[in-house]
């Protein structure tokens, strides 16, 4: 199977020099974490929720107005591209690679369309085989009384998009880059420019996590897994064990396996 059998080739496109409330607006509208940037239809980079979660926890822009934070500012410029004759696992191997969730797809030197993990999770969903032994133990957690710049922090550091927030061993609720630039950039519409670095240092993941958290069992099949996520439109499902925290699930996990 080549990238072209499974690319989308509807691209939502924004341009460098638009505004970042425009690159938000345009995610949320469209329900997607990710736009491809271009200049004069030319592709020039990809900004993603958690490019714009660093540069708003970011000292350096944190007295700048709204007004002033454009795509350019966050975008990831020259993003690797794929080949649309390429074969799928070479794509998969790429995302593992380089740590990325998109590849802007190609022909020649024009773009006609975009791959993600999403898309490479759809192979998966007749899988019937359990998914205990692809499950990670070591968790990423915070509790709801951490503040969110750590909580950031975490997510920039080792490159992720969730976190679960965990109490006396038990789930309370999850805590994704989405909450947290949803969070940082009400403060950035409604306080000074002045107060707003003080302000994000006081939010708790309390303040901004998600309560109701999607799970799965730890005996759960990979396709019942698969079909949550895209059903949900989530990247990763906390698994239980006796009412309790036992591991997590991503779609990096589950690429892995074509």
């Amino acid at each position: 199977m080549i990238v072209e059998d499974i690319m989308n080739r509807n691209v939502i496109k924004i341009d460098k020099d638009q505004n970042l409330k425009d690159a938000l607006m345009l995610m949320e509208k469209k329900k997607v974490s990710r736009l491809i940037v271009v200049e004069e239809d030319k592709l020039v980079g990809i900004i993603t929720l958690r490019d714009v979660m660093e540069i708003l926890g970011s000292k350096k822009y944190a007295r700048l107005p709204p007004s002033t934070l454009h795509v350019s500012m966050a975008m990831s410029k020259n993003p690797i591209t794929i080949d649309k004759h390429s074969r799928v696992h070479e794509a998969r191997d790429l995302m593992l690679i380089h740590k990325i969730s998109t590849l802007p797809v190609v022909e020649g030197d024009k773009l006609v369309g975009i791959l993600t993990k999403t898309d490479l999770l759809k192979m998966l969903i007749d899988m019937d085989e359990k998914i205990t032994r692809y499950i990670r133990t070591k968790v990423l957690t915070v509790t709801p009384k951490d503040r969110v710049i750590h909580a950031r922090r975490i997510m920039l550091e080792k490159n992720v998009g969730r976190l679960v927030v965990v109490e006396d061993d038990k789930i309370s609720g999850i805590i994704t880059d989405k909450d947290i630039v949803r969070a940082f950039y009400k403060l950035k519409k409604t306080i000074p420019e002045k107060y707003y670095e003080e302000n994000i240092k006081k939010l708790l993941v309390e303040d901004v996590m998600s309560q109701n958290v999607i799970t799965a069992k730890y005996n759960e099949t990979i396709g019942n897994c698969v079909r949550v996520m895209l059903e949900r439109k989530i990247s990763g499902l906390p698994i239980v064990r006796d009412e309790k925290l036992y591991g997590i699930i991503t779609k990096t996990d589950l690429i892995r396996l074509l």
